[in-house]
């Protein structure tokens, strides 16, 4: 008796339970370090820039990722809990299109700043649409991709052999590899295009000392650090991506792989906002920066004009005084 049910826990622990422990410890400590986040983002931001689509799209990618974390939670808890009685196989679903859904706004969120540097009536149509030609058809068909998949997914999931289905496309299906391999070519286009136009401009600023402007040199400086988080923000997600598209090709086991993109999901997340957030924070520290700066001018001001009227009225008194002893006469002089 102990010898069945233990050939009947072991195959349960081993496939259900610990692959669910090990999603529920990764998603429920992302999803926590997303509410200082959000609260950072709105903390760091004005009536102005929060009505821009880069900021837009942030609180839109926040908040799917904050309601896959959910999902996660209460899908690994409820596996647990409950490893013989399942949720339906649509809640899993719904988890994966959230999280290639949210990888597809980043890149969207990494194009705005790259448009942001290259409006079309600076460079001219022609040129604009040459530059963001790439991407966005990397986007279509990453959506399109993202249709076809779905609909394989849910066709996978009818019956009673549903999970074991599922589990095989999600390992052979050439879907996951295409999106990977654009995620990879559409985050690296945006991101060595958004850092060569930063480091251009960085280069053309390197002249300007603080001493002669003081605003442009803060400008260098806040582009330099610009190009940084530009650079950190490609680098993980694409280190992430690439190591996803080798795991499928290796044919290492599902858990593993589920593992890695939903970290590399959520990296991809943090990194586009705490982008946004830091921009924030330095543009924050300029506007009080300014101020201060307002704020001595002004009292610089007051100083001189307090000096001067203190020059005027000594200068008044001693005329004063010289006119009143000529009118009285020196000794000696008639």
């Amino acid at each position: 008796m102990s010898a069945s049910l233990s050939a009947v826990l072991d195959p349960i622990e081993t496939e259900v339970i610990h692959p669910s422990l090990i999603a529920l410890m990764i998603g429920h400590s992302f999803t926590t370090l997303l509410v200082p986040l959000v609260i950072a983002l709105f903390y760091f931001s004005n009536k102005y820039s929060r009505r821009t689509p880069i900021f837009i799209l942030n609180v839109a990618t926040i908040t799917l990722a904050f309601f896959a974390g959910i999902m996660i939670d209460a899908l690994a808890v409820h596996t647990i809990l409950s490893p013989i009685d399942p949720w339906p196989l649509a809640l899993n679903i719904s988890i994966g299109l959230l999280g290639m859904f949210q990888c597809i706004l980043v890149d969207l969120i990494l194009l705005l700043r790259l448009i942001s540097l290259h409006p079309p009536r600076h460079i001219g149509l022609p040129r604009f649409s040459l530059l963001i030609a790439l991407p966005v058809i990397l986007k279509v068909a990453r959506i399109t991709n993202l249709i076809v998949f779905t609909k394989q997914m849910a066709d996978a999931s009818r019956g009673p052999q549903g999970t074991e289905k599922m589990a095989a496309l999600w390992m052979s299906t050439p879907c996951l590899k295409i999106d990977w391999t654009a995620q990879v070519v559409d985050n690296t286009y945006a991101s060595v295009a958004f850092l060569w136009s930063v480091r251009i401009r960085l280069f053309n600023r390197q002249g300007i000392t603080s001493d002669i402007r003081p605003a442009q040199s803060t400008f260098s400086m806040r582009l330099r650090m610009i190009s940084r988080i530009a650079a950190t923000n490609f680098l993980i997600p694409t280190l992430f991506s690439i190591g996803q598209i080798i795991i499928v090709y290796l044919g290492v086991n599902t858990g593993t792989v589920n593992s890695v993109v939903l970290v590399n999901t959520m990296i991809t997340v943090f990194g586009a906002v705490f982008a946004t957030v830091w921009v924030g924070k330095e543009k924050r520290q300029d506007e009080e920066d300014q101020r201060a700066r307002e704020m001595k001018l002004k009292i610089g001001e007051g100083r001189m004009n307090s000096g001067s009227e203190l020059n005027w009225k000594v200068a008044t008194v001693q005329s004063d005084s010289v006119e009143r002893g000529v009118k009285r006469g020196a000794p000696g002089v008639i």
